[in-house]
């Protein structure tokens, strides 16, 4: 027992000898390079921008456009239909019923106006033939009793009147006229088909061989650069049209790119059905190709707004978070900040903005905005 409590005091003479010899405990360094644990806190993160560096903007493709006043800006939204214009559809029928023989167009091939598309060999029926054949026999049969007519009144033209050998002789070069054509009939009864415009030709099924019926559509050849649209006017929306107003042609369902269009007529009469008036526009298409015929669009009407301006940006800039619409402003080379709006009429190209934190030169991003996006709503 006296053993054990000298160990124990041996054991706690020695712990308060070293308590007093070491020097108390130094305060903890980071790794060189890594002395964040020796930086006070900066702060809370930003809540109202994202920081952005430029390899990462130049990365994601970020684009800006300057917001700015127009007095040229949407003012109604119609609806219609693309259609080929005059010259801008052709389509082949077949003019007599017959065989294909010879068939040289191909599905999106480009045509010239007179261009050899097929050709037809025509064929007939056993009435058709026995008709036929009956009317070049008695075409024969006319030629030779004017011939041997007028030979005869030739053996008396001294004595004959002059009357009738001038009548016989008109009588024979009927008779050889008739008989000329109904044996160009029976032996030559090939049609070449040819294109009436230029243009491409559409999807069709023909094949060499196959039987057609005079009527039938043969071929259907598109020039896309000749459309026109036809939208409809309703009663509440013609004071918004006014007089010098420019129209925009979009596609549906977020397709891009748009077309100027050109007002042709604004018909006067009314539709019974709806009590809409027709708008008709020739499409611009030419160089783009955007839009077909048949399909559905969106007739932007831009028109001026009598001197007011108002302050407009690129429609592709809007965007939402929680559902209310915002813009991001490069405020510095690194940083973008979110701004809240009130968007007005807006087309494909351009929104109008009624309230908001958006000054005119502001740099609002129009590409780029969904990862602008993403990084604010991870960081």
């Amino acid at each position: 027992m006296k053993t054990t409590h000298k160990f124990l005091a041996a054991t706690a003479a020695l712990g308060l000898a070293f308590s007093v010899l070491l020097p108390p405990p130094a305060a903890l360094l980071a790794h060189p390079g890594h002395d964040e644990a020796a930086k006070p806190s900066s702060g809370p993160a930003l809540t109202d921008a994202v920081a952005l560096p430029k390899e990462s903007q130049f990365l994601f493709g970020v684009r800006t456009a300057l917001a700015s006043y127009s007095d040229t800006y949407n003012r109604l939204t119609l609806y219609g239909s693309v259609s080929s214009s005059s010259g801008g559809e052709g389509r082949v029928v077949v003019p007599q019923t017959g065989r294909i023989v010879s068939l040289s167009a191909k599905v999106g091939q480009p045509v010239r106006a007179g261009q050899a598309l097929a050709v037809i060999d025509q064929t007939l029926d056993a009435t058709q033939q026995i008709g036929l054949s009956t009317e070049r026999a008695n075409a024969q049969a006319e030629l030779r009793a004017a011939q041997q007519d007028y030979a005869r009144l030739q053996t008396i033209a001294d004595i004959a009147a002059r009357k009738d050998v001038v009548a016989a002789e008109l009588r024979l070069r009927q008779a050889r006229q008739n008989a000329g054509i109904l044996n160009g009939q029976a032996s030559n009864r090939r049609v070449t088909i040819t294109s009436p415009i230029s243009g491409t030709v559409d999807v069709f099924t023909l094949a060499v061989g196959q039987q057609v019926t005079q009527g039938d559509e043969l071929f259907r050849v598109l020039n896309p650069g000749k459309l026109r649209v036809e939208a409809q006017v309703f009663a509440q929306d013609l004071a918004k049209i006014p007089a010098g107003a420019q129209f925009q042609v979009e596609g549906l369902q977020g397709q891009a790119g748009s077309a100027p269009a050109r007002l042709v007529v604004f018909s006067n009469v009314v539709n019974p059905v709806n009590q809409a008036r027709q708008l008709i526009l020739e499409l611009d298409n030419s160089g783009s190709n955007l839009f077909r015929a048949g399909q559905a669009v969106n007739v932007q009407v831009l028109g001026r707004s009598g001197g007011k301006k108002q302050l407009v940006i690129p429609t592709s800039a809007l965007t939402d978070l929680n559902g209310k619409p915002v813009v991001f402003v490069h405020t510095d080379p690194e940083t973008f900040k979110i701004r809240y709006v009130q968007p007005g009429s807006a087309n494909g190209e351009q929104t109008v903005l009624l309230a908001g934190d958006v000054n005119e030169n502001d740099r609002v991003v129009s590409v780029g905005t969904y990862q602008l996006k993403s990084i604010y709503l991870n960081q």
